[in-house]
């Protein structure tokens, strides 16, 4: 019988392999003294060790953003900074002149101290960063005492395996080979770590936030890890192993599969037509959105042109990324999420101080409203993009009807700085429906708004006071909970009685069961992500709109989301296209 840890789901997909343990420390600083006359000699030590650690990030970055993306490169970017921190050099500079010590126990103090205030700091940001402080103590010390290239341990070994360690440091995690590397297993962590953005991006499952669990798994250990649900099994039984590569192997057949009908219209069995669209991180991906069959873009974040950079994005380089997307989905549309920044997500040209509940706080549509340059560059870059093509301008995390009337002003000047007051250039402007207001208040919103996006991800934390990113309370955070249930019902009826095109973009839309519930409830276009594009449009093909629309009215009573994914998932079982998953692990019990 396995035993089974449970973590946090960063990366999803799942792995099974021998454990691999890596302990990217370093073993022992010593607490060498020094003699007054060998001060500036330390102190040239030091500048020697944080220049050529900033040689060793800059090239990162370029082999990064070559090998897996500019976004993705980016993340590097906040290493720099911290090694030409000036606290984190002055007072390294201090313990050599002040304490006598020498160049590298002298920056491990100081890089303690650093790793202390912004543990205590408890602000999102700072805290995914603990990864990156880590990765520079590391470089730097590894310059300082003579050692190697700590990124060198990944690069050991030749059987694949799955990874066990306390962090991932960024500078090992773009060195991830998927080949050799199935999935990674961390007692801390969090989903916006950049070590985990990095594994994310090249596919490699992850689960963080184990805790002290991972002692328990020994080197002989094999993993079974799903980096959806967080779940580990240790020692899986024959049975379960058995199960994966049946599992694995299906769904191999079913991607080829899927490929041959990407372009065939996504309908029901009892002949509802649907709209199944793609969620794009980056510009780049809409050449596999269209691969797989993607009826537009129902969700374009906009946030890589912000994140990492010291500077507002400008216009033209806005312009170039929209209008890029916008050309490669003629005829379709391409919905534009204006800058969703702010929670854990703060663009270093924002010079904040740390927010004691930044979820709550200055975020998204507030920032864009309080910063008009920010905001207007983006306005104009869309508007010129819609040139090119059908764009839409989707507006995050609102929360007031001032927000979406300031938004529509904002618009309308952004039409007369450009000369197109009176020319019909009219871009559609949508509210994301995903704070508990905008769903009461939706039918003092319609007035200003065109369409209707439904984003479940921040809507069931802030239904449910569940911080989704906190593994502490991971299980109550669960879209299928039967209020928000009834919140989808109500937005839907409330979009139709305005006549506001309607769709849904949270993570429920590209889960089996949540589409399922979805469809049940009168939801008929829908975004996921491109990896899912295939897997959805095959459910909606093979379910019946009407049936699930009876079931979900059935489901009205049931006390919890469990029950109502039993009932789903036993509709899905008997219909044959039941996902990878049984029955019981689809549960959240």
């Amino acid at each position: 019988m396995s035993r089974i840890l449970e973590g946090m789901g960063a990366s999803a997909g799942r792995a099974l392999g021998p454990v691999r343990w890596i302990d990217w420390n370093i073993p022992f600083v010593s607490h060498r003294t020094i003699n007054p006359d060998e001060v500036e000699s330390e102190v040239e030590r030091f500048g020697q060790a944080r220049a050529r650690a900033l040689e060793h990030v800059s090239r990162l970055q370029a082999e990064t953003t070559h090998r897996i993306g500019p976004f993705e490169g980016k993340v590097f970017e906040s290493q720099a900074m911290m090694i030409e921190d000036p606290d984190l050099i002055r007072g390294t500079l201090s313990y050599i002149r002040d304490n006598f010590v020498c160049a590298e126990r002298a920056f491990d103090w100081q890089a303690l101290e650093m790793r202390i205030r912004m543990q205590e700091s408890a602000h999102a940001m700072l805290v995914d960063r603990l990864a990156d402080l880590h990765d520079v103590r590391l470089r730097v010390l590894s310059h300082l005492l003579g050692h190697g290239d700590p990124s060198d341990l990944v690069t050991e070994g030749e059987e694949p395996s799955i990874l066990v360690g306390d962090e991932l440091p960024p500078s090992i995690a773009a060195r991830l080979d998927p080949e050799r590397v199935l999935g990674v297993v961390l007692s801390g962590g969090s989903r916006g770590a950049h070590g985990v953005i990095l594994a994310r991006a090249l596919g490699i499952p992850v689960v963080v936030a184990v805790g002290a669990a991972p002692e328990s798994i020994e080197d002989a250990d094999r993993l079974l890890v799903d980096g959806r649900t967080g779940e580990i099994r240790i020692t899986p039984s024959p049975q379960e192993v058995e199960g994966f590569h049946r599992a694995v192997a299906q769904a191999t057949h079913r991607r080829e599969a899927l490929r041959k009908v990407a372009g065939k219209p996504t309908k029901t069995m009892d002949g509802v037509h649907t709209v199944v669209q793609a969620n794009l991180d980056l510009p780049h991906e809409a050449v596999d959105a269209l691969r797989l069959g993607a009826e537009g873009v129902g969700l374009f974040r906009s946030e890589f042109l912000a994140i990492g950079r010291r500077e507002i994005p400008t216009e033209e380089d806005q312009f170039e990324a929209y209008q890029g997307v916008v050309e490669a989905f003629p005829g379709r549309e391409v919905t534009l999420r204006t800058f969703d920044i702010g929670g854990d997500k703060f663009p270093l040209f924002l010079h904040l101080p740390p927010e004691d509940n930044p979820y709550l706080g200055w975020r998204a549509i507030r920032i864009c409203l309080d910063m008009p340059e920010l905001f207007r560059n983006q306005l104009r870059a869309a508007v010129r993009a819609s040139e090119s093509g059908n764009l839409r301008l989707l507006i995050p995390f609102v929360s007031t009807v001032e927000e979406m009337r300031r938004s529509r002003d904002l618009l309308t000047e952004t039409y007369a700085s450009l000369g197109l007051t009176g020319s019909g250039i009219r871009i559609p402007l949508g509210v994301m429906v995903e704070t508990p207001a905008a769903v009461e208040t939706l039918d003092l919103l319609a007035p200003y708004v065109d369409f209707v996006s439904l984003g479940t991800n921040d809507l069931t934390q802030y239904v449910l006071a569940a911080d989704r990113g906190n593994a502490k309370v991971g299980k109550l955070y669960d879209p299928l909970h039967p209020a928000l249930v009834r919140m989808y019902r109500r937005v839907v009826k409330e979009s139709a009685r305005y006549g506001l095109d309607l769709s849904v973009c949270g993570e429920l839309s590209g889960d089996p069961l949540g589409v399922a519930a979805l469809l049940g409830l009168g939801y008929r276009k829908f975004s996921v992500s491109v990896r899912g594009l295939p897997e959805i449009r095959e459910l909606i093909r093979n379910v019946s709109a009407k049936e699930l629309g009876k079931l979900m009215r059935k489901l009205d009573r049931l006390e919890s989301g469990d029950e109502i994914r039993r009932a789903l998932a036993q509709y899905l079982a008997d219909r044959g296209v039941l996902p990878e998953q049984s029955p019981v692990e689809l549960s959240k019990e």
